[in-house]
């Protein structure tokens, strides 16, 4: 597909800790719900990855904060990475946009991811997705616009990576039949 003939994004995804956590570095003992996590946010990853490659450049599909990230890739290198390690990092790195504006890094990461959202909601054309596992995020969220103003509703969704899933097969079918083809003959089996 030609770069002229790529639509910039009507959304980004905007990417919660948690969202790394589960695509890379599983918990053990894997139970299904784990592992559905697992393979719904590993497929996520991968449509980052293709999807970004598409878009011209200075366009990004998926953005997170820089302590975001880089509590993900201390966790996920360890004390010894090994040089597969370091390239999936590099390569999820050169795929998402990593805010590192010190008003967003001296956030908590729960409150950067926030930011990102109401930013990009607020003052562009793009709708955000806030990415989390985590269910307790949508009462941060809350809490976050009531502060603002008591009535206020949470103006973008908010989904787990098992929900997201479905919604962005949907929107990029033939990209996704190339990333389960590219999953299913990966190095990375579980």
């Amino acid at each position: 597909m030609s770069a002229s003939s790529v639509q910039v994004p009507q959304i980004v995804l905007v990417l919660c800790h948690s969202f790394f956590h589960d695509a890379f570095c599983v918990e053990r003992p894997v139970d299904s719900k784990k592992f559905k996590l697992w393979l719904s946010s590993r497929f996520i990853a991968n449509l980052i990855i293709e999807r970004q490659a598409e878009l011209p450049e200075g366009s990004s599909f998926a953005v997170t904060a820089k302590q975001v990230f880089d509590n993900f890739a201390y966790k996920f290198h360890g004390n010894k990475p090994s040089f597969r390690q370091r390239e999936v990092v590099d390569i999820l790195r050169n795929s998402i946009l990593v805010i590192e504006a010190p008003s967003i890094t001296k956030l908590s990461i729960d409150d950067a991811v926030l930011v990102i959202c109401d930013t990009l909601y607020s003052r562009s054309s793009y709708t955000p997705i806030l990415l989390t596992n985590i269910p307790a995020k949508l009462e941060r969220a809350e809490d976050f616009y009531r502060k603002k103003d008591p009535k206020a509703k949470i103006p973008y969704p908010i989904s787990s990576t098992v929900e997201a899933e479905p919604y962005l097969r949907s929107i990029f079918p033939e990209l996704s039949r190339t990333v389960d083809t590219r999953m299913k003959n990966s190095v990375y089996k579980f």
